[in-house]
């Protein structure tokens, strides 16, 4: 690539403003009852993380109490004149305090040891008629080092399972980003894969692959959502799109409002259509299980399907799983209604609604920095969330190259080092070159393993030369600052 053909530094604007209905509502304010969710989510995560609810943590601190109280129960009736084990060479009864700790954490562990505690002074009281008499020989007869011991035990159990449940938590949240990554490139390669068939069969007859059709289309989409944020973007690309790759005859796509019900008005169709059945038993199917819908769906009754006059019915969500669309398909060759076709028509429906729907975060950041990747705007808000959510550190590494032809040579190899899991943006500032990469999961030592990898990599093409005498570093970790304020700020250091 040479220096015309090189992007030109992203300019900085102003902060965007506004937003559009359909794709974006007010979050409202915290009611009394979040508040009080709220309050107990804090007091009760560290053991549970489903249980952040007065309903859960009230059931929660009852079966404690009830298992220790049947526990102390079951003790009293193997051994009335010890049931709690004193003279015994193993007490038994802490392993259910121990059990209950390990199982939700160390507070309601301390409940369970306070149940046991109860139930001493309820047991000793049993043996005197005079309230005065048993609260005097229950103290007396208290059990100091047994009650100590069991504590401590509880209390260790406790914090066992808090570390383990923290740590747990922090895999759920790297499994899920991996997750969602995985499912994104198994979308791309299934779209790789169908564009090289594509390709082969239709090279003399279209003018364009599928995927040069998709990048032009998210282009085209990110465009008019910047010209009128108003409205839903390219729905008529989008149809173009179904045409060209399904035989799509006669479709329509309907918009949603800020409560996700469809409006009856089509922002965009093609061929011969009809106004839109609400009642239809296809879109109630589609709507009510928010998937894709065809007249072979075995789900689906039988003469329900003959009454629809609809072939495929699909909703168009985001990646937060919000509707802001509806497609219908009135009319498709018989042979084209299959699976394939079907699997197509369902990845390119989740093409479209991931890159209309990143977010207000990833849009706003498009809109201050427009050469910026999609995918890495995407994955900074994503990673962002991450971090505030589980803790997990992930980094934005910077490389600004000279323009002479050794730093060339080097800025092109660095681009060569790019893994998968890797995002990068590349751009000319000042007459400089910039090589921003995104690390996701990475934290500071996976950024120095990084850097050292240029660094050798520098080392073993220039004579030994280090990665200084080419480029400057720029580093910045996610989580402390808002998405586009961070990269805004490691841009300005990078023009700087």
């Amino acid at each position: 690539m040479n220096d015309s053909q090189r992007p030109t530094a992203p300019p900085v604007s102003g902060r965007p403003g506004g937003g559009q209905p359909w794709a974006a509502s007010p979050r409202p304010a915290p009611t009394a009852a979040q508040k009080r969710q709220k309050f107990w989510s804090r007091l009760f995560t560290r053991f549970d993380t489903d249980s952040g609810s007065p309903r859960k943590a009230a059931l929660r601190i009852v079966e404690t109490i009830a298992l220790v109280a049947a526990a102390l129960g079951v003790a009293w009736w193997l051994a009335p004149e010890d049931p709690f084990g004193l003279e015994a060479q193993f007490p038994w009864l802490w392993l259910m305090p121990a059990i209950l700790a390990m199982r939700y954490g160390s507070t309601l562990g301390v409940v369970a040891v306070a149940t046991m505690l109860g139930g001493w002074y309820l047991l000793m009281h049993g043996h005197h008629e005079d309230e005065a008499q048993a609260v005097v020989s229950a103290a007396q007869a208290f059990p100091q080092a047994y009650f100590l011991g069991g504590l401590v035990l509880t209390l260790l159990c406790g914090q066992f399972a808090e570390v383990w449940n923290a740590r747990s938590r922090r895999l759920r949240g790297v499994n899920a980003y991996l997750e969602e990554r995985l499912t994104m490139l198994t979308k791309n390669h299934f779209l790789l894969r169908l564009s090289h068939e594509r390709l082969e069969q239709d090279l003399l007859s279209k003018p364009l692959t599928l995927r040069e059709s998709l990048d032009r289309m998210r282009a085209l989409t990110l465009t008019q959502y910047l010209l009128d944020p108003g409205r839903m973007p390219a729905p008529d690309a989008f149809l173009q799109i179904l045409v060209q790759s399904c035989q799509v005859e006669s479709a329509s796509v309907f918009a949603c409002d800020v409560h996700g019900h469809v409006l009856p008005e089509a922002v965009a169709s093609v061929g011969k259509v009809t106004p839109l059945a609400a009642d239809d038993p296809l879109v109630r199917y589609c709507l009510t299980q928010q998937k894709l819908g065809h007249i072979q769906t075995e789900s689906l009754n039988q003469t329900l399907r003959n009454q629809s006059r609809y072939l495929v019915c699909a909703p168009l969500r985001n990646y937060e799983g919000r509707q802001f669309g509806l497609l219908v398909v009135e009319q498709l060759p018989f042979l084209a209604l299959n699976e394939d076709t079907l699997q197509l028509m369902s990845v390119l429906i989740d093409y479209y609604a991931d890159g209309i729907e990143m977010g207000d975060s990833a849009r706003a950041i498009l809109q201050q920095l427009p050469t910026c990747p999609p995918e890495l705007a995407v994955d900074l808000v994503r990673l962002h969330r991450l971090k505030r959510s589980t803790d997990i550190d992930s980094s934005l590494v910077a490389l600004v190259f000279g323009d002479d032809e050794l730093s060339r040579d080097m800025y092109d190899q660095v681009r060569r080092l790019k893994r998968a899991a890797d995002v990068v943006w590349t751009y000319k500032a000042g007459g400089r070159n910039v090589l921003m990469t995104l690390l996701p999961l990475a934290g500071p030592a996976a950024v120095d393993g990084y850097l050292m990898r240029i660094e050798t990599a520098s080392h073993a093409q220039f004579d030994n030369k280090s990665l200084a005498n080419f480029a400057a570093a720029h580093t910045a970790a996610l989580g402390s600052d808002e998405p586009m304020r961070l990269l805004i700020n490691l841009v300005e250091r990078c023009a700087a």
